[in-house]
């Protein structure tokens, strides 16, 4: 038996033998007035309590907690609020610990009760048995009363102050421009809402919480933080009007443009809590007026959607001025009502005498804030270390730092005795400066020899670092913050991208002086096509009436010699001749390049070119058929354009499939207001697959059971590609062939 049960008293054995024990018990818990609970500990690894559970509560318990007789729920489940220092919870495992009775009385505002109780408690073997009566029907003494009243306005006050607060989150959140309140020296974002997320290019949730420069590192060094550290200084709002800002934008740093305004915010007190950033990201409008100022023969129509620009940023700054306001009267509520709130704290603590408890739960929380602050720093992408006094002593250090510095850092060790080597390069001077002159530092990207401890030798490392002097409540600096990012990786790719922009600029010169010598080759090559297609042709012309004589005038000794080379010599002199014309006809289309558009019309010109191809269209059977309701008329050369549409349809009726009569569709549609040609058959086709590569070249033909040169793709082409257009081509053997002319 435990010491806490031999502890108790013993019933006489005429009274047990008269009333059983369970019984006994049973009726207790049955008609108790007082209530009964038994409760058992919950104990950690260490056999510390951490909670108790319910094994059971007389009906009087069951009837003032509102519980059944065995909860499932844990004590400080059903009432978190008895786990403050000092309160029900602390009494209960004091008393378990003793093994001693006790009582206590206990005034309890919490998790939905609202009364004074008297406890009277004692260990009964591993748990606890507890006898309490609340006194919510008995009179209150005037300082009792009091109490209650000025605690039910305090929790009435608190519900307010919460209830302002959510909607000033809600004002945040609806707000129609991007909006976020920055809090404390390192511009801590507290609050923001998505659209100032997007703004930074990142989700909400991975910035709040953290510092604006961790958070949004590329705003580094340009100066907004600044900005937001005077209007903390001075207290006067900041506001920027097409501010640029160099942003993360599809994973690149772009140049953005914003109107923005910085507002202080005041707390109850009126201390400054922190700065509101409401901004409107003007990038487009910015671009679009700089095109403006670029494009003069735009301006009538740019102006116009200015305007209209304009007009909503008006608007937004508008809403941005009533939520201001909106925001400005929430301000005075809560400061108001904070004000409120103080008085009546400020009375309750001067009747209760509780300063010294106050002041107690100011200390934890600083413990707190400060346990916090290591942990931050901690784990910042960064390294961070903090040195004492004029000597610069070690008093904390990240794995960042002392992965930078080869693991050589030691707690109680100066900067002088663990990194020598930066004596030499000035560090050290730094340091002494902003120590005795309580200034900070800030170093950008600067060049620093550090130990390697793979190589055993000194490496060059750049740096982006600053000393942050560390002062106490007196205001003189006792130590300094060193805050160190390297910047080694970032400026040796800049210098590999300097290096090879030049490379590419001495490449794209080369490349420019070969491009202008390929143009003089090309016009030289043109030239000389349009020259000797014309200077051919008259001896081609002396040929045939040479033949023709001596067709006359000949005679063959074999007539079947004469049956044979006759025709092979005339069928050659037809095919140079007609070679000569095409070469002649791809010079002339050279020297017409820059010939002037005109407005032409699509049917006249098709009827002229079917008129030329009549007798093809009777040989080939064949059906042209026409759609020009998308475009009647177009602005183009004429003569190149009845070029290309009589190689086209000449193709077509050329070709077409002896087995089915020929089917031709011309029709025109357009493309982003660009006026489209397609011209459908139904003809032989080919392998677009084997010969998409040749298709325009100069002489390639894919069918040779016809007469023909392969110029006349390769003509067209030439055509549609100096007037800034192109063809698309879609065949296939035994289905026809499809152009698609982009004019």
């Amino acid at each position: 038996m435990s010491d806490s049960v031999a502890a108790l008293p013993a019933l006489p054995a005429e009274v047990l033998a008269q009333f059983p024990a369970d019984d006994l018990l049973a009726g207790i818990f049955a008609t108790s007035i007082t209530a009964l609970v038994l409760l058992k500990p919950v104990r950690a690894a260490d056999g510390t309590v951490v909670d108790f559970t319910f094994a059971l509560l007389s009906q009087a318990a069951q009837r003032m907690l509102n519980l059944p007789a065995q909860p499932t729920k844990t004590h400080l489940e059903l009432v978190p609020g008895t786990a403050e220092p000092g309160g029900i919870f602390d009494f209960f495992r004091e008393t378990l610990a003793s093994g001693q009775p006790a009582h206590r009385n206990f005034n309890y505002q919490r998790d939905g009760f609202d009364a004074y109780y008297r406890l009277a408690v004692r260990r009964v073997g591993p748990g606890l048995l507890v006898s309490f009566s609340d006194t919510a029907d008995e009179e209150r003494t005037p300082v009792e009363q009091a109490l209650r009243e000025s605690q039910a306005r305090e929790q009435a006050a608190l519900a307010l102050a919460e209830l302002e607060r959510t909607r000033l989150q809600e004002l945040f959140t609806q707000a129609p421009v991007a909006i976020a309140l920055f809090e404390g020296p390192e511009l801590r974002i507290t609050v923001a809402n998505e659209r100032m997320a997007a703004l930074w290019g990142r989700p909400l949730a991975e910035v709040l919480g953290r510092p604006l420069l961790e958070a949004v590192p590329e705003l580094r060094g340009q100066g907004f933080d600044e900005q937001m550290q005077q209007v903390r200084q001075t207290q006067v709002p900041v506001s920027g009007i097409e501010a640029p800002a160099e942003m993360l934008r599809d994973g690149q740093l772009r140049t953005t443009y914003y109107n923005f305004v910085y507002q202080p915010l005041y707390d109850a007190h009126g201390t400054l809590r922190g700065v509101v950033d409401v901004a409107v990201e003007v990038t487009e409008q910015v671009r679009t007026r700089r095109l403006i100022e670029v494009k003069e023969q735009q301006t009538n129509q740019l102006n116009e959607e200015l305007a209209a620009t304009n007009e909503e940023l008006y608007t937004a700054l508008q809403e941005i001025r009533t939520n201001n306001e909106e925001l400005f009267r929430a301000q005075q509520a809560l400061h108001e009502l904070n004000q409120e709130l103080e008085a009546r704290v400020a009375d309750r603590t001067h009747a209760l005498n509780q300063a010294l408890v106050d002041t107690e739960r100011q200390r934890e929380h600083l413990r707190r804030q400060q346990h916090l602050l290591t942990q931050v720093l901690s784990q910042v992408p960064a390294s961070v270390a903090t040195l004492e006094g004029p000597e610069h002593r070690f008093t904390f250090f990240n794995t960042n730092y002392q992965a930078l510095v080869g693991g050589r850092a030691r707690l109680g060790c100066t900067v002088a005795e663990a990194l020598p080597e930066v004596v030499q390069q000035g560090f050290i001077e730094l340091l002494n400066d902003v120590f005795a002159t309580g200034k900070p530092y800030v170093g950008i990207e600067s060049s620093v020899l550090l130990y390697d401890a793979r190589t055993g030798q000194p490496r060059q490392r750049f740096i982006d670092f600053v000393y942050q002097p560390l002062t106490n409540e007196a205001g003189q600096p006792h130590g300094i913050l060193a805050f160190v990012v390297d910047t080694t990786d970032k400026v040796l790719s800049r210098q590999l991208v300097a290096q090879t922009n030049e490379h590419l600029l001495t490449a794209n010169t080369a490349l420019d002086t070969t491009n202008r010598q390929l143009t003089r080759t090309n016009a030289d090559l043109d030239n000389f096509v349009y020259a000797a297609s014309h200077d051919l042709r008259q001896p081609i012309n002396n040929l045939v009436g040479l033949f023709e004589e001596l067709r006359r005038a000949v005679s063959f000794a074999d007539p079947a010699e004469e049956e044979l080379l006759l025709p092979m010599l005339q069928q050659a002199l037809h095919q140079i001749s007609t070679t000569i014309d095409d070469l002649a006809l791809v010079g002339q289309t050279q020297q017409n390049a820059g010939l002037p558009t005109e407005p032409v019309s699509l049917p006249d010109l098709t009827q002229e070119v079917l008129q030329t191809l009549q007798p093809q269209m009777q040989a080939a059977r064949a059906r042209v058929t026409v759609d020009f309701a998308a475009a009647p008329t177009v602005v183009y050369s004429r003569a190149n354009l009845r070029t290309i549409l009589l190689n086209l349809l000449s193709n077509s009726l050329k070709y077409a499939d002896p087995a089915r009569p020929c089917r031709v569709h011309v029709s025109v549609w357009k493309d982003a207001g660009r006026p489209v040609l397609l011209v459908e058959d139904n003809g032989l086709g080919f392998n677009m697959h084997r010969h998409q590569d040749e298709l325009f070249q100069l002489f390639r033909r894919f069918h040779t059971h016809t007469e023909g040169t392969g110029v006349g793709l390769y003509l067209i082409n030439r055509i549609v590609q100096g007037n800034g257009g192109r063809i698309e081509v879609e065949s296939e053997v035994g289905e026809g062939t499809s152009f698609r002319v982009y004019l």
